[in-house]
């Protein structure tokens, strides 16, 4: 099957008229590129085309919650009146019976009051196909079974959980019954077991007939409300992640805006008054200094001079008492040589030596003082001018440093505070982030609620089953002496027993392959080319297991996240090489979370060949001009696809504008 166009009318973010033309030139040129940034409606294409293809049966690939016709009706253009609708038209081809034909499949709707008007129609090589048009959902199954359209149609960055074990195993489980059609001969079994049932009621009491009746209808009643609990999980779960976004966006805005600064202002106020404090009590330390003895250090040779002059002072001071005393000394002395009748001579003589020193003295003491220092202000003098001065100096140096750094810590205070966004700025964008996260809360919540609602109806669904069977493994106890029912009760088990082990012989048969196309895959891709050396499946659980080179299971959650991202991908990969269908496939965001070489390998390796037409979906930082350059010989025809704000509407250009001129060359 191969996609020729896509005509989108009013969907979406496409409002008018847009067409994509996607007929591939060749084999050997099947991709073909679409590039958006996020929102201009990459994720629309892809709803668009299972939208075409599977009407209600896609709802749970659909992003929202609520109805179809809730989903119909959101899906109409914003802008455009809900009574023009909106109009999604698919045209392919497909070799039927060696002759290919081509098929064009309309869904168009509309919007009044609270009503919603869906018209489906399809066309085969231009005419009307009334029968097909009633029929298409038995068509659909034969052509691509809405099941298995997963692993054709998917988004890159949302497979990655394929790589838990329990994912890939229900996927593997989920692919394989369809691709082997199985499921038909589940439903076979089934058949059979009403069958029984059935034979045996005919034939049984009526009291057990009546508890049979009613055991089938719990069981019906059972499964209806099971899956209902499982579509309101889907949704439930879509929501939580689509809050999820929403809180992201939220908080990537808040911190762009200086959100994070912000949430510190009281803390930086704090610290501004706290260093407002040290710096005013430095002030004050700084100024009892000086107002101290410092401002004598400015005038070192005057303060010299006082030292200087008060010395002499105290040297005058000690001059004049020793002279009181000296005289009154002299005085005796000399009455003492009389008293020992000593030569009139020598006492001339001795009392002429003493007036002489006097007078040496007197000429000391009779100098003037003018300072008249005491003697704790001589000390202070002395030590000013002394050894005192370094200390001083030291103590000035160390206050002047310390004020320097806290005025330097305040101007980067006021630095930070200043670049702070004012309250009325971020009030908004915090009010988002709070509401987010109790949106997210509460989708969160409900995801939870419904979860296990979901497991409650499951249980519910076995206690029935159990029930069920219980009551006709009692009516066929009673009804085994019946030699019609019996012997259809024997011819039925033999060929429920057969259809088991013919499907048992089927898996055996075909997942040699799968793991033989998941090992290639896998091999591929990885960087590391000894990481998987070998795959096995379990055929009856699809439980999968890697080995690595020396035979050890290597485990998904010893992947990195691109590695686990790239096992889905083999997985996808492996399972739609099986199918035998010829479907295209259709990535969107493919290279979302990896590495440059996970993303060449998947360049080189994998988009080329993946299937006889490829569509990728991509932003313009997943396929850049570097990978665009490895994709260019394999690449038809390529989109770019970019939102028009003015119109309130995406618009589709010929060229992949992410990748230059080069990319615009190649439209």
């Amino acid at each position: 099957m191969i996609l020729d166009e896509i005509i989108l009318h009013n969907f979406g973010v496409y409002r008018g008229r847009h067409s994509f033309v996607l007929t591939p030139d060749s084999a050997s040129k099947p991709i073909i590129l679409i590039g958006a940034q996020n929102g201009a409606g990459k994720t629309t294409f892809l709803e668009a085309l299972q939208l075409a293809f599977f009407g209600k049966m896609a709802r749970g690939q659909f992003r929202g919650t609520g109805t179809y016709d809730d989903y119909l009706r959101d899906a109409i253009n914003k802008t455009a009146p809900l009574s023009d609708g909106a109009e999604v038209k698919v045209t392919f081809r497909r070799a039927m019976e060696g002759r290919e034909q081509v098929f064009q499949i309309r869904r168009s709707w509309s919007a009044s009051n609270n009503r919603v008007r869906e018209v489906f129609e399809v066309v085969v090589d231009g005419q009307l196909d009334r029968v097909l048009t009633s029929e298409w959902s038995d068509y659909i199954e034969e052509l691509l079974p809405p099941r298995i359209a997963p692993l054709f149609f998917f988004d890159g960055e949302k497979i990655e959980h394929f790589a838990d074990l329990d994912r890939s195993s229900e996927i593997i489980g989920t692919g394989i019954n369809a691709l082997l059609g199985l499921d038909i001969v589940e439903r076979l079994k089934v058949d059979l077991e009403v069958l029984e049932a059935r034979k045996l009621a005919n034939n049984g009491g009526t009291d057990l007939r009546e508890e049979l009746s009613l055991a089938e209808a719990e069981l019906k009643e059972a499964e209806q409300q099971a899956r209902l609990a499982n579509e309101r999980t889907a949704s439930a779960r879509v929501n939580a992640e689509r809050s999820s976004l929403v809180l992201q966006r939220a908080r990537s805005a808040l911190e762009a805006e200086g959100g994070n600064l912000f949430a510190t202002r009281e803390a930086l106020t704090a610290e501004r008054a706290r260093l407002d404090e040290a710096l005013e009590h430095a002030r004050k330390e700084l100024r009892s200094w000086a107002a101290d003895g410092a401002p004598l250090l400015l005038v070192p040779g005057l303060l010299q001079a006082v030292c200087d002059q008060a010395g002499q002072e105290v040297e005058i001071e000690a001059t004049r008492a020793l002279l009181s005393h000296l005289a009154a000394r002299d005085h005796r002395a000399l009455s003492r040589f009389r008293d020992f009748g000593a030569a009139e001579a020598l006492v001339h003589e001795v009392e002429a030596f003493f007036s002489e020193d006097r007078k040496k003295l007197e000429l000391t003491a009779s100098k003037e003082t003018h300072l008249n220092l005491s003697f704790s202000a001589r000390e202070a003098v002395a030590t000013l001018s002394g050894g005192g001065r370094d200390s001083l100096l030291h103590a000035r140096k160390a206050l002047l440093e310390r004020l320097e750094d806290l005025e330097a810590k305040r101007d980067e205070l006021e630095r930070k505070l200043a670049s702070v966004p004012a309250a009325e700025s971020v009030a908004p964008l915090l009010r988002d982030v709070l509401e987010a996260e109790v949106s997210h809360q509460q989708a969160e919540a409900e995801l939870q609620r419904c979860v296990q609602a979901s497991e409650a109806a499951d249980r519910e669904i076995a206690a029935a089953r159990s029930r069920y069977k219980s009551k006709l493994e009692k009516m066929v106890s009673l009804q085994l002496q019946r030699e019609d029912a019996d012997r259809l009760l024997q011819h039925s088990a033999g060929v429920r027993r057969t259809l088991s082990r013919f499907a048992t012989e089927v898996i055996h048969h075909h997942i040699q392959r799968i793991e033989q196309f998941m090992l290639d895959g896998l091999q591929a891709l990885f960087r590391k080319h000894d990481l998987v050396a070998s795959v096995t499946i379990d055929p009856k659980t699809f439980a999968i297991e890697l080995h690595g080179s020396d035979d050890h299971i290597v485990s998904p959650d010893q992947l990195s996240a691109g590695e686990r991202q790239l096992f889905a991908v083999a997985l996808l990969w492996a399972l739609a090489r099986a199918s035998g269908q010829a479907a295209p496939t259709v990535i969107d965001t493919p290279l979302g979370r990896l590495d440059s070489q996970h993303r060449t390998r998947l360049a080189e390796r994998y988009f080329p060949c993946a299937g006889e037409q490829v569509i990728l979906l991509s932003t313009d930082e997943e396929i850049d001009e570097r990978i665009f350059q490895k994709l260019e010989p394999f690449i038809t025809r390529s989109f770019t696809v970019t939102y028009n704000s003015e119109q309130k509407s995406s618009q589709v250009v010929p060229g992949y504008a992410f990748a230059g001129e080069a990319g615009m060359e190649a439209a």
